[in-house]
């Protein structure tokens, strides 16, 4: 058997409704010689009896519940391709992603993980916006904030040769791995859209609100600690930035006080932060109104787009 030009990890834990969808993004991808390795991450659900379904056309792996930073692990030990897709088990691949993705893997050896712009799309798999990435990622860029969607992402198996794998980081494993390899080598962002990111309340971005939150300010604990180098500027931007997203997580819970004190506290960091007086302000508001204004900026994003 010819050694696959591009591995797919896809982790699965509970999703049912969307993994179906998922692997048949990725079987229908044409051009390219790949494999598809599904990690079954202790899933209670039918998501295991699914995957089944595909089993002449996949490699399924079963383990008992570890997280998707340890499921993702698994699928890259197993892998042959030098390059890794990652996908997550609600998302998709778009036409012509994995051709394009090897190619200008080949066009650029440099680089030691690609990653791009994705459709952000809802449960039904309607179109909302681009989820926009930054064109370009330093260390500066990054420890202010990710700009990479996981399901975007294509990276060489090289960084996980040096020892560089996931680490249990909650929902910012991605961002934590994303310092370890810009010290190795640099990220680069690629021009077609290659993924479609879904938000449902199942994602994994609902996270316990605290929890994600102490992962992110220990992740920033360890690059200031490693990087001496970043000024103070930085930090201030990257904390207020944390303490943003924190806060948006509060008020999508409907957490009103918790999201006034992040607000308060990105404020203080970054007195400039309209949208997060604009979060300070929809924090004492009742829960229908926050609502209506997450719907609003919904419908004006997928205009933009």
């Amino acid at each position: 058997m010819s050694k696959p030009e591009i591995s797919v990890v896809i982790p699965v834990y509970n999703q049912e409704n969307y993994i179906e969808e998922a692997v048949l993004s990725v079987l229908g991808q044409e051009g390219v010689d790949f494999e598809v390795i599904a990690v079954n991450d202790g899933s209670r659900d039918r998501s295991g009896e699914i995957l089944k379904k595909f089993s002449d056309r996949i490699r399924i792996i079963d383990q008992e519940n570890q997280g998707v930073a340890m499921a993702r692990n698994k699928g890259v030990q197993n892998a042959a391709g030098e390059l890794i897709a990652l996908l997550d088990h609600d998302d998709l691949y778009l036409p012509g992603h994995l051709r394009q993705a090897v190619e200008f893997a080949n066009q650029h050896p440099e680089a030691i993980v690609f990653y791009g712009n994705a459709w952000l799309i809802d449960s039904a798999g309607n179109k909302l916006w681009v989820q926009k990435s930054a064109p370009r990622v330093s260390l500066e860029s990054l420890v202010i904030a990710n700009p990479i969607i996981p399901s975007s992402a294509i990276i060489r198996k090289i960084l996980f040769a040096k020892g560089e794998y996931f680490q249990p980081r909650g929902p910012a494993d991605d961002w934590d791995l994303w310092f370890r390899a810009l010290e190795l080598g640099p990220l680069l962002h690629y021009p077609w859209l290659g993924a479609a990111y879904r938000k449902h309340p199942a994602s994994a971005i609902h996270y316990n609100q605290l929890q994600a939150e102490a992962w992110v300010f220990k992740i920033l604990e360890a690059v200031f600690s490693r990087h001496p180098e970043l000024d103070e500027k930085v930090k201030k931007q990257a904390l207020a930035n944390a303490y943003y997203e924190s806060m948006v997580r509060f008020l999508a819970a409907g957490k009103g006080r918790e999201a006034r004190s992040r607000a308060i506290a990105c404020l203080g960091r970054d007195p400039t932060n309209f949208k997060a007086l604009t979060g300070l302000m929809l924090s004492a508001a009742p829960q229908t109104i926050i609502e209506a204004a997450v719907s609003l900026r919904r419908k004006i994003l997928k205009w933009l787009a």
